[in-house]
């Protein structure tokens, strides 16, 4: 990476992150007044700059409310992407290519950031920004670093990341741009064994550990066993769900601030929790978040939905209105006492595309939503980590158990347990295959992120 880029990112990031922060002082009324300037003029953009928003948005007005816009998922995104760009030297194909020789930082024509989805849920998707749209995904990210207290100390602190490993993944790309000496950082491949991992945490014994919840797991595990020797002072997960067994094992180790953060690839910070931990605060100066039901209606707050639509307010060059992200997520009833503006969301529960589609007596099709499953696991007390596997009419069950737990009961308790939701659920002809295994070793994508509940075709 180079050092004076690096820099530079960060004379602009660090100072639009003060200015990020201001904004928790905004009320309501301001922060919607921002949205409606940025949308207007994003839309405007669109239509000025991008083939396909100029046809899709024909005889729209520039002023016209968010709902009548038409959505656009992933598939749209990527067999339209040379029309949907605003610099039309930006091409897939070349994309593609120069992430297949990427290595560290290099940038596409000397100028752009190019990132992917690691394309556990199908097709990858590649998006793209320039210098200054990069530099506010930084500065978002060094707001929730604020939000959970990790800022500039001295002695520095020790920072430990657990994740993905490669410059084609925005996390790793967005922590390499301000590791400039700040913190001392330790950076490991959530892919690595586990012994990898023991032996390099205890070696540097981090303060702030991050990671994604599945490898939190293992680690407490680890801890648990006395093989792991450390004690952050501050926990930080994302891109996976927090099921309850985890969230148990984590707590039973580590009784320390956990923040959660919720970026994706497409909007790399959307938010983060804040010390209240009533949930997460949606960055809604950077993104607009709508959280809908299957037909794209809005869903009130207290009520999950089955996907987002979201709006990035920030990137120009690849415009991203009312772009379906399929996580299962619920608006908080309540704003947060914390007194921030922003939105809160109260849980999120995986993806609407995890949902499973299970026989039933009369030869149909029942959609088992993944909550349905994760509830029954969570009523097995000595489980530790599990993976569901649907492939036709077999369900496969990976699980592993707490040390002192006795391996049949366990196994009896999974089959019931889960055999009794499912014929509640009207599901009759599955065939359950209850594993216990030291550690689960399927399920993770090229970014090491976890798959608790996954269907196979």
């Amino acid at each position: 990476m180079s050092t004076l880029r690096q820099l530079a990112d960060v004379a602009v990031a660090f100072p639009r992150s003060r200015e990020l922060l201001s904004r928790d002082g905004w009320s309501r009324e301001q922060l919607q007044e921002h949205q409606r300037t940025r949308l207007a003029e994003l839309i405007r953009h669109a239509k000025e700059q991008s083939p396909f928003y100029r046809k899709l948005y024909a005889g729209l007005d520039d002023e016209v409310s968010l709902d009548q816009l038409p959505v656009i998922d992933k598939a749209t995104l990527m067999d339209h992407f040379d029309d949907i760009v605003t610099d039309q030297r930006l091409r897939l194909t070349d994309l593609e290519a120069h992430l297949a020789g990427l290595a560290t930082d290099d940038l596409y024509l000397g100028q752009y950031r190019v990132v992917a989805t690691a394309g556990s849920t199908g097709r990858r998707g590649i998006f793209v920004a320039d210098p200054d749209e990069w530099r506010t995904f930084l500065a978002g990210l060094l707001r929730s670093n604020e939000y959970m207290g990790l800022r500039p100390h001295l002695p520095r602190r020790r920072v430990a990341t657990v994740a993905a490993a490669s410059s084609v993944h925005v996390t790793y790309r967005m922590s390499r741009s301000l590791d400039f000496g700040v913190h001392r950082v330790l950076r490991l491949d959530a892919t690595a064994p586990i012994e990898v991992l023991v032996q390099r945490l205890n070696a540097f014994q981090p303060e702030f550990l991050y990671s994604y919840p599945s490898v939190l797991g293992l680690l407490a595990t680890e801890r648990a066993a006395g093989r792991l020797r450390i004690d952050p002072t501050t926990i930080v997960s994302s891109g996976e769900t927090h099921t309850d067994e985890t969230v148990r094992a984590v707590r039973a180790v580590w009784d320390v601030p956990w923040y959660q953060i919720y970026g994706t690839t497409e909007v790399p910070m959307l938010g983060a929790h804040c010390s209240q931990h009533t949930g997460v605060h949606l960055f809604e100066d950077l993104a607009i978040v709508e959280v809908v039901d299957g037909n794209n209606r809005p869903v009130p707050a207290g009520q999950r939905g089955h996907r987002l639509l979201v709006t990035n307010l920030v990137n120009r060059t690849l415009p991203l209105i009312r772009y379906v992200v399929t996580d299962l997520a619920t608006a908080a009833e309540e704003p947060c006492p914390c007194g921030r503006p922003f939105a809160v969301l109260s849980a999120l529960d995986g993806r609407s595309d995890d949902i499973l589609h299970l026989p039933t007596a009369g030869g149909g099709k029942v959609a088992v939503h993944p909550l349905a499953l994760r509830s029954a696991m969570a009523t097995v007390a000595d489980l530790a980590q599990y993976r569901i596997l649907h492939e036709g009419t077999k369900l496969t069950v990976s699980a592993t158990l707490r040390a002192d737990a006795a391996p049949e009961p366990a196994v009896a308790a999974i089959t019931e347990r889960l055999g009794a939701k499912l014929a509640a659920l009207g599901v009759e002809g599955m065939q359950l295959d209850v594993r216990l295994v030291p550690r689960i070793e399927e399920g993770r994508d090229a970014a090491g992120k976890f798959r608790i509940i996954e269907s196979r075709p």
